[in-house]
């Protein structure tokens, strides 16, 4: 973040907190001392992406092999061989419905890395909803799991351009199911965060034209418009499919099995929208592929149970 709006964002800030001192005098003091810190927290991050960082940072990819067997790993430098790849670039990412998605910049294990998300029509106007694997890693067989840090979300990317702004998570609302983060069962993958105001004041669902609307228990034979930043590439990109049946692998799982689409996901596209109907709902995220099979992409289902418990008060 350059210095000029780094400190237009910290005079911000304190204009808030002077407001919240105002309309409650009982505690000016906390109250000011509360905005500082956030405010810091804010540049924090805002610092750290450096356009260095950002270039650097490797995708994210959760994979299963024929038997079962996942794991969590870095994604390759490059994005995947045109021959399985399923997607085309979206031309307008910054218009609805295309702008409710965008690109997760994320510190994992001390490596900076990046997966996709959507911004959610919900309460506080704040919600970012993508895969849990964005948030914590879960199990891991070589040491404990890891949660991710210095979380900046930044809707419609591309080109290395944030037509609407970053908007940084705040650190005390980063959610993952613990079926997923203590188990690491795929039909929980899915993880939430509220975020910051972006540097223009305004809160996330607004800037970009309202977000999407969070739907549940839905038949599973809907057809899916799935959206992304996969491997390498620094533009949104979008594939169309309808339902395609479940991973019956997962079926051992406690919880509703994960659903298929065909469309064979490069790493770095995890946590992106699954929207339906006239793209104002989601109604899936990009979890998983199967190493064997490269045509296929998996989402947990929606439901109350699921998303719907993640993102609660939200």
């Amino acid at each position: 973040m350059p210095a000029a709006l780094a400190a237009l964002l910290v005079a911000s800030l304190a204009a808030t907190a002077t407001a919240s001192a105002a309309a409650n005098p009982a505690s000016p003091a906390a109250s000011a001392l509360s905005s500082r810190s956030e405010a810091a927290a804010i540049v924090r991050v805002e610092r750290f992406w450096t356009p260095q960082r950002m270039a650097a940072a490797r995708p994210l990819e959760y994979v299963s092999d024929r038997s079962g067997d996942r794991r969590l790993r870095l994604g390759p430098a490059e994005a995947a061989a045109g021959a399985s790849a399923s997607y085309a670039p979206v031309k307008t990412p910054h218009q609805p419905p295309f702008s409710v998605e965008g690109r997760i910049f994320v510190k994992q294990g001390g490596r900076p890395g990046y997966c996709s998300g959507t911004a959610i029509n919900s309460p506080t106007r704040q919600l970012v909803l993508t895969a849990g694997h964005c948030i914590t890693t879960g199990p891991r067989e070589d040491g404990p799991r890891l949660d991710s840090e210095f979380l900046e979300f930044v809707p419609a990317y591309s080109a290395n351009m944030a037509p609407f702004g970053a908007f940084v998570a705040r650190r005390d609302t980063l959610r993952a199911l613990p079926q997923w983060a203590n188990h690491g069962n795929p039909d929980y993958d899915l993880g939430a965060f509220l975020t910051h105001r972006n540097s223009r004041g305004e809160n996330l669902a607004d800037a970009v034209g309202g977000g999407a609307t969070i739907a549940l228990d839905r038949t599973r034979h809907q057809t899916f418009s799935t959206f992304g930043y996969p491997g390498r590439k620094n533009r949104m990109e979008g594939c169309r499919s309808p339902y395609i049946g479940d991973d019956t692998t997962t079926n051992p799982f406690p919880g509703p099995p994960t659903m298929g689409v065909r469309c064979r996901w490069a790493p770095g596209a995890s946590g992106g929208g699954w929207l339906i109907g006239d793209g104002s709902e989601i109604n899936g995220i990009t979890s998983y592929l199967l190493l064997h099979d490269k045509s296929r992409t998996y989402s947990p289902y929606f439901t109350q149970e699921t998303v719907g418990k993640l993102v609660r008060g939200y």
